[in-house]
């Protein structure tokens, strides 16, 4: 009995002292706060290319060339041979032009600024809530979760996965806005939503979905009305925001050539499988939300074999119970309930067309960056109803939530410090994974770990044998250990897999110039301008030449 004065004493104490303008300040304080650490963390994955070896982010002029190519076009030029996927995302490379102009290489101010936006996202997400809810309280709970959660680190503390938070810095006022028009009537409100929407657009496609988040609100929230003119109603609200969708599209078909694409891993797969694979993978897209602990940048699921397989089955009967369920109780359900389920599942379904990204890769933590908005408002619905009846069992669940997400973000932000850590994770979910192996080998090498990094590509050589980047990797780390014969036959192996891999065949060259074999040194480099006249190996071909020559004429004097 005393036990329960003394809570009840607490709470009552919290209600008095937690005012909205508090309230606010603690979850910025908070999402700093377990982002703080990130501040530290090196350029690590596609950063090195993006941001490190980007040459459009070097000038101003390359701005508008930003708004008519992909994300990967200045790659292409770098390395022609290999396939980028294609994004269409301007605004996400207008950002990076203003990182590289304000902070260089300075990779703590770009972190500075993915903190600076995920926050800016988490205070968008607070108002929204507000006012989708009408209750401050249940606003700042969802955007405290929001800001805490796990699975956003690989969209804050990876540089270049901003732009989730990109667009949901757009997303969520873009909805705002249309709240406040259906509210006033104000048609500037209206003007704002298809504005920020098409900034949205801009920075991630997933966002082309807010019309329908719109059209659940309308028939929840909107006015009663008979069917024809409910539908009547929605044409007209939703028919400038599918106007701009198209246009988006027009123009991303118009850069691009394609409105989207196959990934080249998903060639050989069964489009059936694929698809019964979905299930499974929309789970475990809920699973990461619900426990977002120790999380990878690579998951590997397994695709379905069969409608027999249990990995089809338990998940689509799970999902049909969960949707028959929604179906049988829908009067009992409230608006709120269906606006936040709205807000989770629309910006997930984009991403469950899993054709477009390798097997190791159709689900990855970021994807849940905007869906999460949804996420966080039922968790918050959730406790603030059971805290009406079980305020104590409410408030315990509420700290347990946040201490184990604040904790395990911090922790999950070590992991994304470095590609070492990065990859080392990645390992243990996919060891059988060929490219994590060479992905941590790199990371070793580049570390200065060369004995580490030798483990790990011939580990990927044996996970596949196939890959000759894999072989010119190991001679790099076999050279460093002094191993210059196991060096040249990697580098051979690697010519053997693809003859038109020059960077290899220099290396061969080079390797075979200094251990003294020159027939063999001017035979690479002889081939490499035979196939690229214009390749600068021509300078070191002069060198075995000229090397050729003094020694045919030192063996003539000697004799």
């Amino acid at each position: 009995m005393v036990v329960s004065k003394v809570c009840a004493g607490r709470v009552s104490f919290l209600n008095i002292t937690l005012t909205e303008r508090r309230a606010l300040f603690l979850v910025i304080a908070a999402t700093l706060f377990v982002y703080a650490n990130s501040l530290s963390g090196e350029f690590i994955f596609d950063d090195t290319m993006q941001v490190v070896g980007n040459p459009q982010l070097r000038s101003w002029k390359n701005f508008f060339h930003f708004f008519v190519s992909d994300v990967w076009s200045f790659q292409r030029i770098i390395t022609p041979a290999q396939q980028f996927a294609p994004y269409y995302r301007p605004l996400f490379l207008v950002y990076l032009l203003v990182g590289y102009q304000v902070f260089g290489l300075w990779a703590s101010g770009w972190h500075l600024m993915s903190i600076g936006v995920h926050t800016g996202a988490t205070v968008a997400v607070y108002y929204l809530i507000r006012r989708l809810s009408g209750r401050w309280k249940t606003a700042a709970l969802a955007a405290l979760i929001f800001g805490i959660h796990p699975t956003h680190v690989e969209s804050v503390a990876w540089i270049s996965g901003i732009p989730d938070p990109l667009a949901v810095l757009f997303y969520v006022p873009a909805f705002f806005c249309y709240l406040r028009y259906r509210e006033r009537g104000n048609k500037s409100w209206f003007a704002a939503s298809l504005f920020a929407y098409s900034l949205a657009l801009l920075c991630k496609e997933a966002t082309i979905t807010l019309p329908a988040v719109i059209v659940v609100w309308e028939i929840v929230r909107g006015e009663r009305m008979k069917l024809k003119a409910r539908l009547r109603h929605l044409s007209y609200a939703i028919s400038p925001y599918a106007l701009i969708g198209l246009a988006y599209l027009s123009v991303r078909f118009a850069v691009m050539g394609k409105v989207s694409w196959v990934n080249p891993g998903m060639t050989k797969a069964d489009d059936l499988s694929l698809l019964m694979t979905v299930p499974s993978v929309f789970l475990f897209y809920i699973k990461n939300l619900l426990a977002p602990f120790y999380l990878s940048i690579v998951y590997y699921p397994p695709l379905a074999n069969g409608v027999t397989d249990l990995l089809f089955l338990l998940p689509t009967l799970l999902l049909v119970g969960i949707g028959v369920m929604l179906c049988v109780y829908r009067h009992r359900i409230s608006p709120d309930v269906w606006i936040g389920l709205a807000l989770l599942i629309t910006p997930l379904l984009p991403v469950l067309y899993i054709k477009v990204f390798h097997q190791a890769y159709i689900v990855q933590d970021r994807y849940l960056y905007l869906p999460s908005v949804g996420f966080c408002f039922l968790v918050a619905l959730f406790i603030t109803c059971l805290a009406r009846r079980r305020s104590l069992i409410a408030a315990a669940l509420t700290g347990m939530i946040i201490v184990s997400f604040g904790i395990s973000t911090m922790m999950q932000n070590r992991v994304w410090h470095d590609s070492v850590a990065l990859w080392q994770r990645a390992v243990e979910y996919a060891p059988d994974f060929w490219a994590v192996h060479f992905n941590l080998g790199q990371a070793y090498l580049e570390h200065g770990n060369s004995e580490a990094a030798r483990t790990e590509f011939l580990t990927a050589v044996q996970k596949d044998s196939t890959i000759p980047t894999v072989y010119s990797n190991l001679s790099y780390a076999q050279r460093n250990l002094g191993d210059n014969h196991s060096a040249i036959e990697s580098l051979r192996e690697a010519i053997a897999i693809n003859p038109d891999f020059m960077d290899a065949r220099r290396d061969l060259g080079r390797l075979l110039f200094d251990s003294g074999d020159l027939e063999g040194a001017h035979e690479q480099f002889s081939i490499i301008l035979m196939i690229k006249p214009m390749h600068p190996a021509r300078y070191e071909l002069d060198r075995a030449t000229v090397a050729i020559h003094r020694r045919a004429e030192s063996s003539a004097e000697v004799k």
